[in-house]
């Protein structure tokens, strides 16, 4: 029984280890075959990367002074109106060409500041001795309190016109123009909804609110003005990591306070929990701020724009095919990765990111090839399951042999015959001669069946006979003990018939 401890003891260490292994966080990072796996923050970026977009902003218009002299790009007796161009995110929430960004990015009010940003310095080379004009910060605020921003047609605002951009890298996908189906202001909830003519584009899933708590882990997504001034032009958005610190309200609209960076060219991205759900919009940063605080719209809001236009965020046939791929790819079986990537691609022609993904496939499936679908923690199931198995059958068969064991004295013990000698009578009646001999007799039958059958529960004793010659030997009676010569065939103390060792050897006792 104790072997049998040590048997299960033994057991106990690696399947404790294996179940440390099964019950590791999600969020550990193991090796692949030596490949390190990715990051939750890397797999949110990877399933949010295709349905960003670069936004493209664009307004002109002419500036009304208050004496009614119009300025100009170009000076007096130029009827040029100055243009303004200004850069924000969006992002895909429908792959019948429907996209997301902030409403403040959108809003034909937006671009009168940036005009008259322009105006300023023509306004100093005109007026340079106005007291306005003393310095370009001055004079922009002189212009916002008393000029006035016009379009083509007097009374009416500055024309403004968007175009959406996607692709990877340097490489451009699709420079797509944008119309305005609906939007909210800043203060009002910051969210706008626009509409392209194309169809099958990547897209994303929205989360909701009750996704969302205060220390949740966001992404950030956008491209930042400030990246794109020092490493050149980019369509690979930026993300930055954070976490939500507060759910506020900015007048009548929810907003939420975070503390991931945001620059100027990041509005209107999306805000991405780590399963790649947007949650929020980004939207303002206080101004003068140095740290980072920042705030999103909820994508609520959003959502609420899009029912009213019966317009349901979902995913597209290419994303799912692209997510497919994704997940093959971060199991190592890259051979499917790149099975479904091409999928994608069939779909949604340009689909964003995807060259670097089945670049970084190839290589990996030539460093490491595929991995075996036995691997991992499903060859660790397996392992489990079969361990326990084995344990589960050889506790059963050692079981039942303890019992069986355990039962075979038992049954020796209470049987109610036993073997009968050679020459001895059936019914067990001994010829008695005289009360001594009888008692004696029937001492010797008890020792001879203690000693033929009392096994304690192993194999019945088996007697080696002597190799001696049996010439010159003393022979003793079974009956009595008394001595006898070899050749005597009856005992001549008691007168039994003499049972040789031939006879002896036909009942089994010797062999």
């Amino acid at each position: 029984m104790s072997g049998c401890v040590r048997w299960f003891r033994g057991l106990a260490v690696p399947l404790a280890a294996a179940l440390i292994v099964l019950a590791a966080p999600p969020g550990m990072a193991f090796a692949d075959s030596g490949r390190q796996q990715a990051k939750p923050e890397e797999r949110a970026a990877e399933l949010i990367r295709p349905s960003v977009m670069y936004l493209a902003g664009q307004s002109s218009g002419l500036v009304r002074l208050p004496s009614g002299e119009i300025l100009s790009q170009f000076g007096r007796g130029s009827s040029m109106p100055f243009l303004a161009t200004w850069d924000c995110t969006a992002f895909v929430v429908n792959p019948d060409g429907w996209v997301a960004t902030a409403g403040h990015c959108v809003d034909p009010a937006s671009a009168k500041p940036l005009i008259l940003k322009r105006a300023a310095t023509e306004y100093r080379s005109q007026y340079p001795d106005a007291p306005e004009s003393r310095d370009p910060a001055t004079a922009f605020e002189w212009l916002q309190k008393n000029a006035t921003v016009e379009g083509d047609t007097a009374g009416q605002g500055p024309p403004v016109s968007f175009k959406l951009i996607s692709g990877t890298g340097t490489k451009l996908a699709a420079k797509l123009p944008a119309s305005v189906v609906e939007f909210r202001p800043l203060g009002e909830g910051d969210v706008a909804v626009l509409k392209v003519a194309k169809g099958n584009l990547p897209s994303s899933e929205l989360g909701t609110d009750a996704d969302v708590t205060v220390g949740t882990s966001i992404l950030t997504v956008g491209f930042p003005g400030s990246t794109q001034n020092i490493t050149g032009p980019s369509l690979d958005p930026t993300y930055k990591s954070g976490k939500i610190s507060k759910k506020s309200t900015m007048g009548p609209s929810p907003e939420y306070e975070i503390d991931a960076a945001m620059s100027e060219g990041m509005s209107g991205g999306p805000t991405v929990g780590l399963n790649g759900k947007v949650v929020g919009v980004n939207s303002f940063a206080p101004a003068g701020e140095m740290q980072a605080f920042n705030f999103v719209a909820p994508a609520d809001g959003l959502a609420a724009l899009l029912a009213a236009r019966s317009v349901r965020p979902m995913l597209g046939p290419a994303d799912l095919s692209y997510r497919r791929g994704l997940k093959d790819y971060y199991s190592g079986r890259y051979t499917d990765a790149i099975g479904e990537f091409d999928q994608a691609v069939a779909l949604s022609p340009g689909y964003p990111g995807l060259d670097d993904l089945k670049t970084s496939a190839f290589n990996l499936r030539q460093q490491y090839g595929d991995r075996s679908p036995l691997s991992g923690a499903v060859l660790l199931w397996y392992m489990i399951i079969s361990v326990v198995s084995v344990i589960g059958v050889s506790a059963g068969l050692t079981l039942l042999v303890l019992r069986t064991r355990r039962q075979r004295p038992h049954s020796a013990a209470t049987s109610g015959a036993s073997p009968v000698l050679d020459g001895q009578p059936a019914s067990g009646g001994i010829p008695a001669t005289s009360t001594d001999r009888q008692a004696v007799t029937v001492t010797e039958e008890t020792s001879v069946s203690d000693v033929a059958y009392d096994t304690g529960g192993v194999h019945p004793l088996r007697l080696i006979p002597s190799q001696q010659s049996d010439a010159d030997q003393p022979h003793f009676c079974a009956q009595c003990g008394a001595a006898h010569h070899p050749a005597e065939h009856f005992c001549p103390n008691c007168g039994h018939r003499i049972i040789s060792l031939q006879s002896a050897e036909e009942t089994g006792l010797i062999s």
